[in-house]
């Protein structure tokens, strides 16, 4: 295979990345805004957290300081419509949630609610935040999980037979993983 090199330039050679729907709240508006973020990641299990890098200049942004908290929504692949569309409103000019008729689930420990289309969903309460390059690494501490009954297995692990989680290409392209999971052999076994 022929290998080229070039300057990073499009951050997409790190792509594919699961899509994380981030539902924060407008209080001035009463209303809630999702927007779709791919750089999510989690980050400590112990106290549980979760970061997603968000640009300044974005409403979600200036939002989640504002009231402190977030939730984070994982969907399937028969979802993909819904966060390109997210994507592309702001929730500067649009209502998201009325316009897209979006179902929503209210939250337990915060006031932001989490989409019910979700398989999983996280209410968080804002920790940190760190200015990184042109993004904000904003990091939230988990303060209640709420997943669809059989979307994870007895060891906590996605059940792709069952759930199709999307994950984002770059261009407003969308994939999905197989529906087989792969346990690789242990390499100590052969020896």
């Amino acid at each position: 295979m022929v290998r080229v090199s070039s300057d990073p330039g499009s951050c997409y050679f790190y792509y594919p990345r699961l899509v994380c729907v981030v539902g924060v709240r407008d209080d001035a508006k009463g209303t809630t805004n999702f927007a779709p973020v791919t750089w999510a990641t989690p980050l400590s299990s112990d106290p549980p957290l979760f970061g997603i890098c968000l640009s300044p200049a974005t409403h979600t942004h200036q939002l989640v300081l504002k009231t402190g908290e977030f939730t984070i929504n994982f969907l399937t692949e028969e979802h993909a419509g819904l966060a390109s569309t997210l994507g592309k409103l702001s929730g500067r000019q649009a209502d998201k949630v009325k316009e897209l008729a979006l179902e929503l689930e209210a939250g337990e420990t915060i006031a932001t609610p989490s989409l019910a289309a979700a398989y999983v969903a996280a209410e968080c309460l804002l920790v940190e935040r760190h200015h990184l390059g042109d993004q904000t690494l904003v990091v939230g501490e988990v303060q209640r999980l709420h997943a669809d009954a059989g979307a994870f297995d007895a060891d906590g692990v996605l059940r792709v037979e069952a759930t199709s989680p999307l994950l984002y290409l770059g261009s407003n392209r969308y994939a999905t993983t197989t529906k087989t999971t792969i346990r690789p052999a242990d390499p100590g076994a052969a020896r």
